[in-house]
Parts: C-alpha cells; structure tokens; sequence
C-alpha cells in the first residue's frame, strides 16, 4: 500500500468530508508552523494542528447545520490550518464583539 500513490489517494476518497477537512487542517497547520520558524517545538506544532483541527471539526458541524454541501468540510478545514487557530480566535472575538455591541 505504501508504496503505490493511487491507494493513498483512494484511500483518502474514501473518508468523510468532516474527516479529510479535519486532516486537512492539521497537515496545513503543522506545515505553517515549521515554515514561520517562530515557535518549533514539537509540543507547539502539534497543539496548533490538534486547535486547527478541531475548529474545522466545528465548523463541519456549522456547514451541516446551515445545509450547505459537506465537501465544504475540507475548503474550510484547509483555510482554518492556513490561518491559523490564533487568527480565528481573533475574528471570532471581533465578530461576537460587533454583536454584543449593537445591543
């Protein structure tokens, strides 16, 4: 199996979308942080793709609960590991903030 392309890439056909759209993230996010060369450490990589990847998670939950398409799941569990958890938190929080504002 290892050793031929084509079965990891049915392999990976075969998942659900909420699945590759978390592995998805976590593979991205793992690269980012290796290629900011910021922080490293083993510990920091792979806390930022375990974050990553269960916002993506969440947010499958999100596009199945507004009806959308479930193959959205790895659109966005990619931009999640590319933007990173820190900057979703940030968006998040100017988004809920803009909303408690208002009342």
């Amino acid at each position: 199996m290892p050793d031929n392309p084509n079965t990891w890439i049915q392999t990976l056909n075969k998942l659900p979308p909420e699945i590759a759209g978390v592995l998805m993230a976590m593979f991205i996010a793992t690269l980012r942080v290796i290629y900011d060369k910021e922080e490293t450490r083993p510990i920091r990589v792979m806390l930022e793709a375990l974050l990553c990847g269960t916002l993506s998670l969440t947010a499958s939950s999100a596009i199945i609960a507004m009806h959308l398409d479930v193959n959205w799941a790895v659109f966005v569990g990619g931009v999640i590991g590319y933007f990173g958890s820190a900057t979703v938190r940030a968006i998040a929080m100017k988004f809920i903030n803009s909303k408690v504002d208002k009342k």
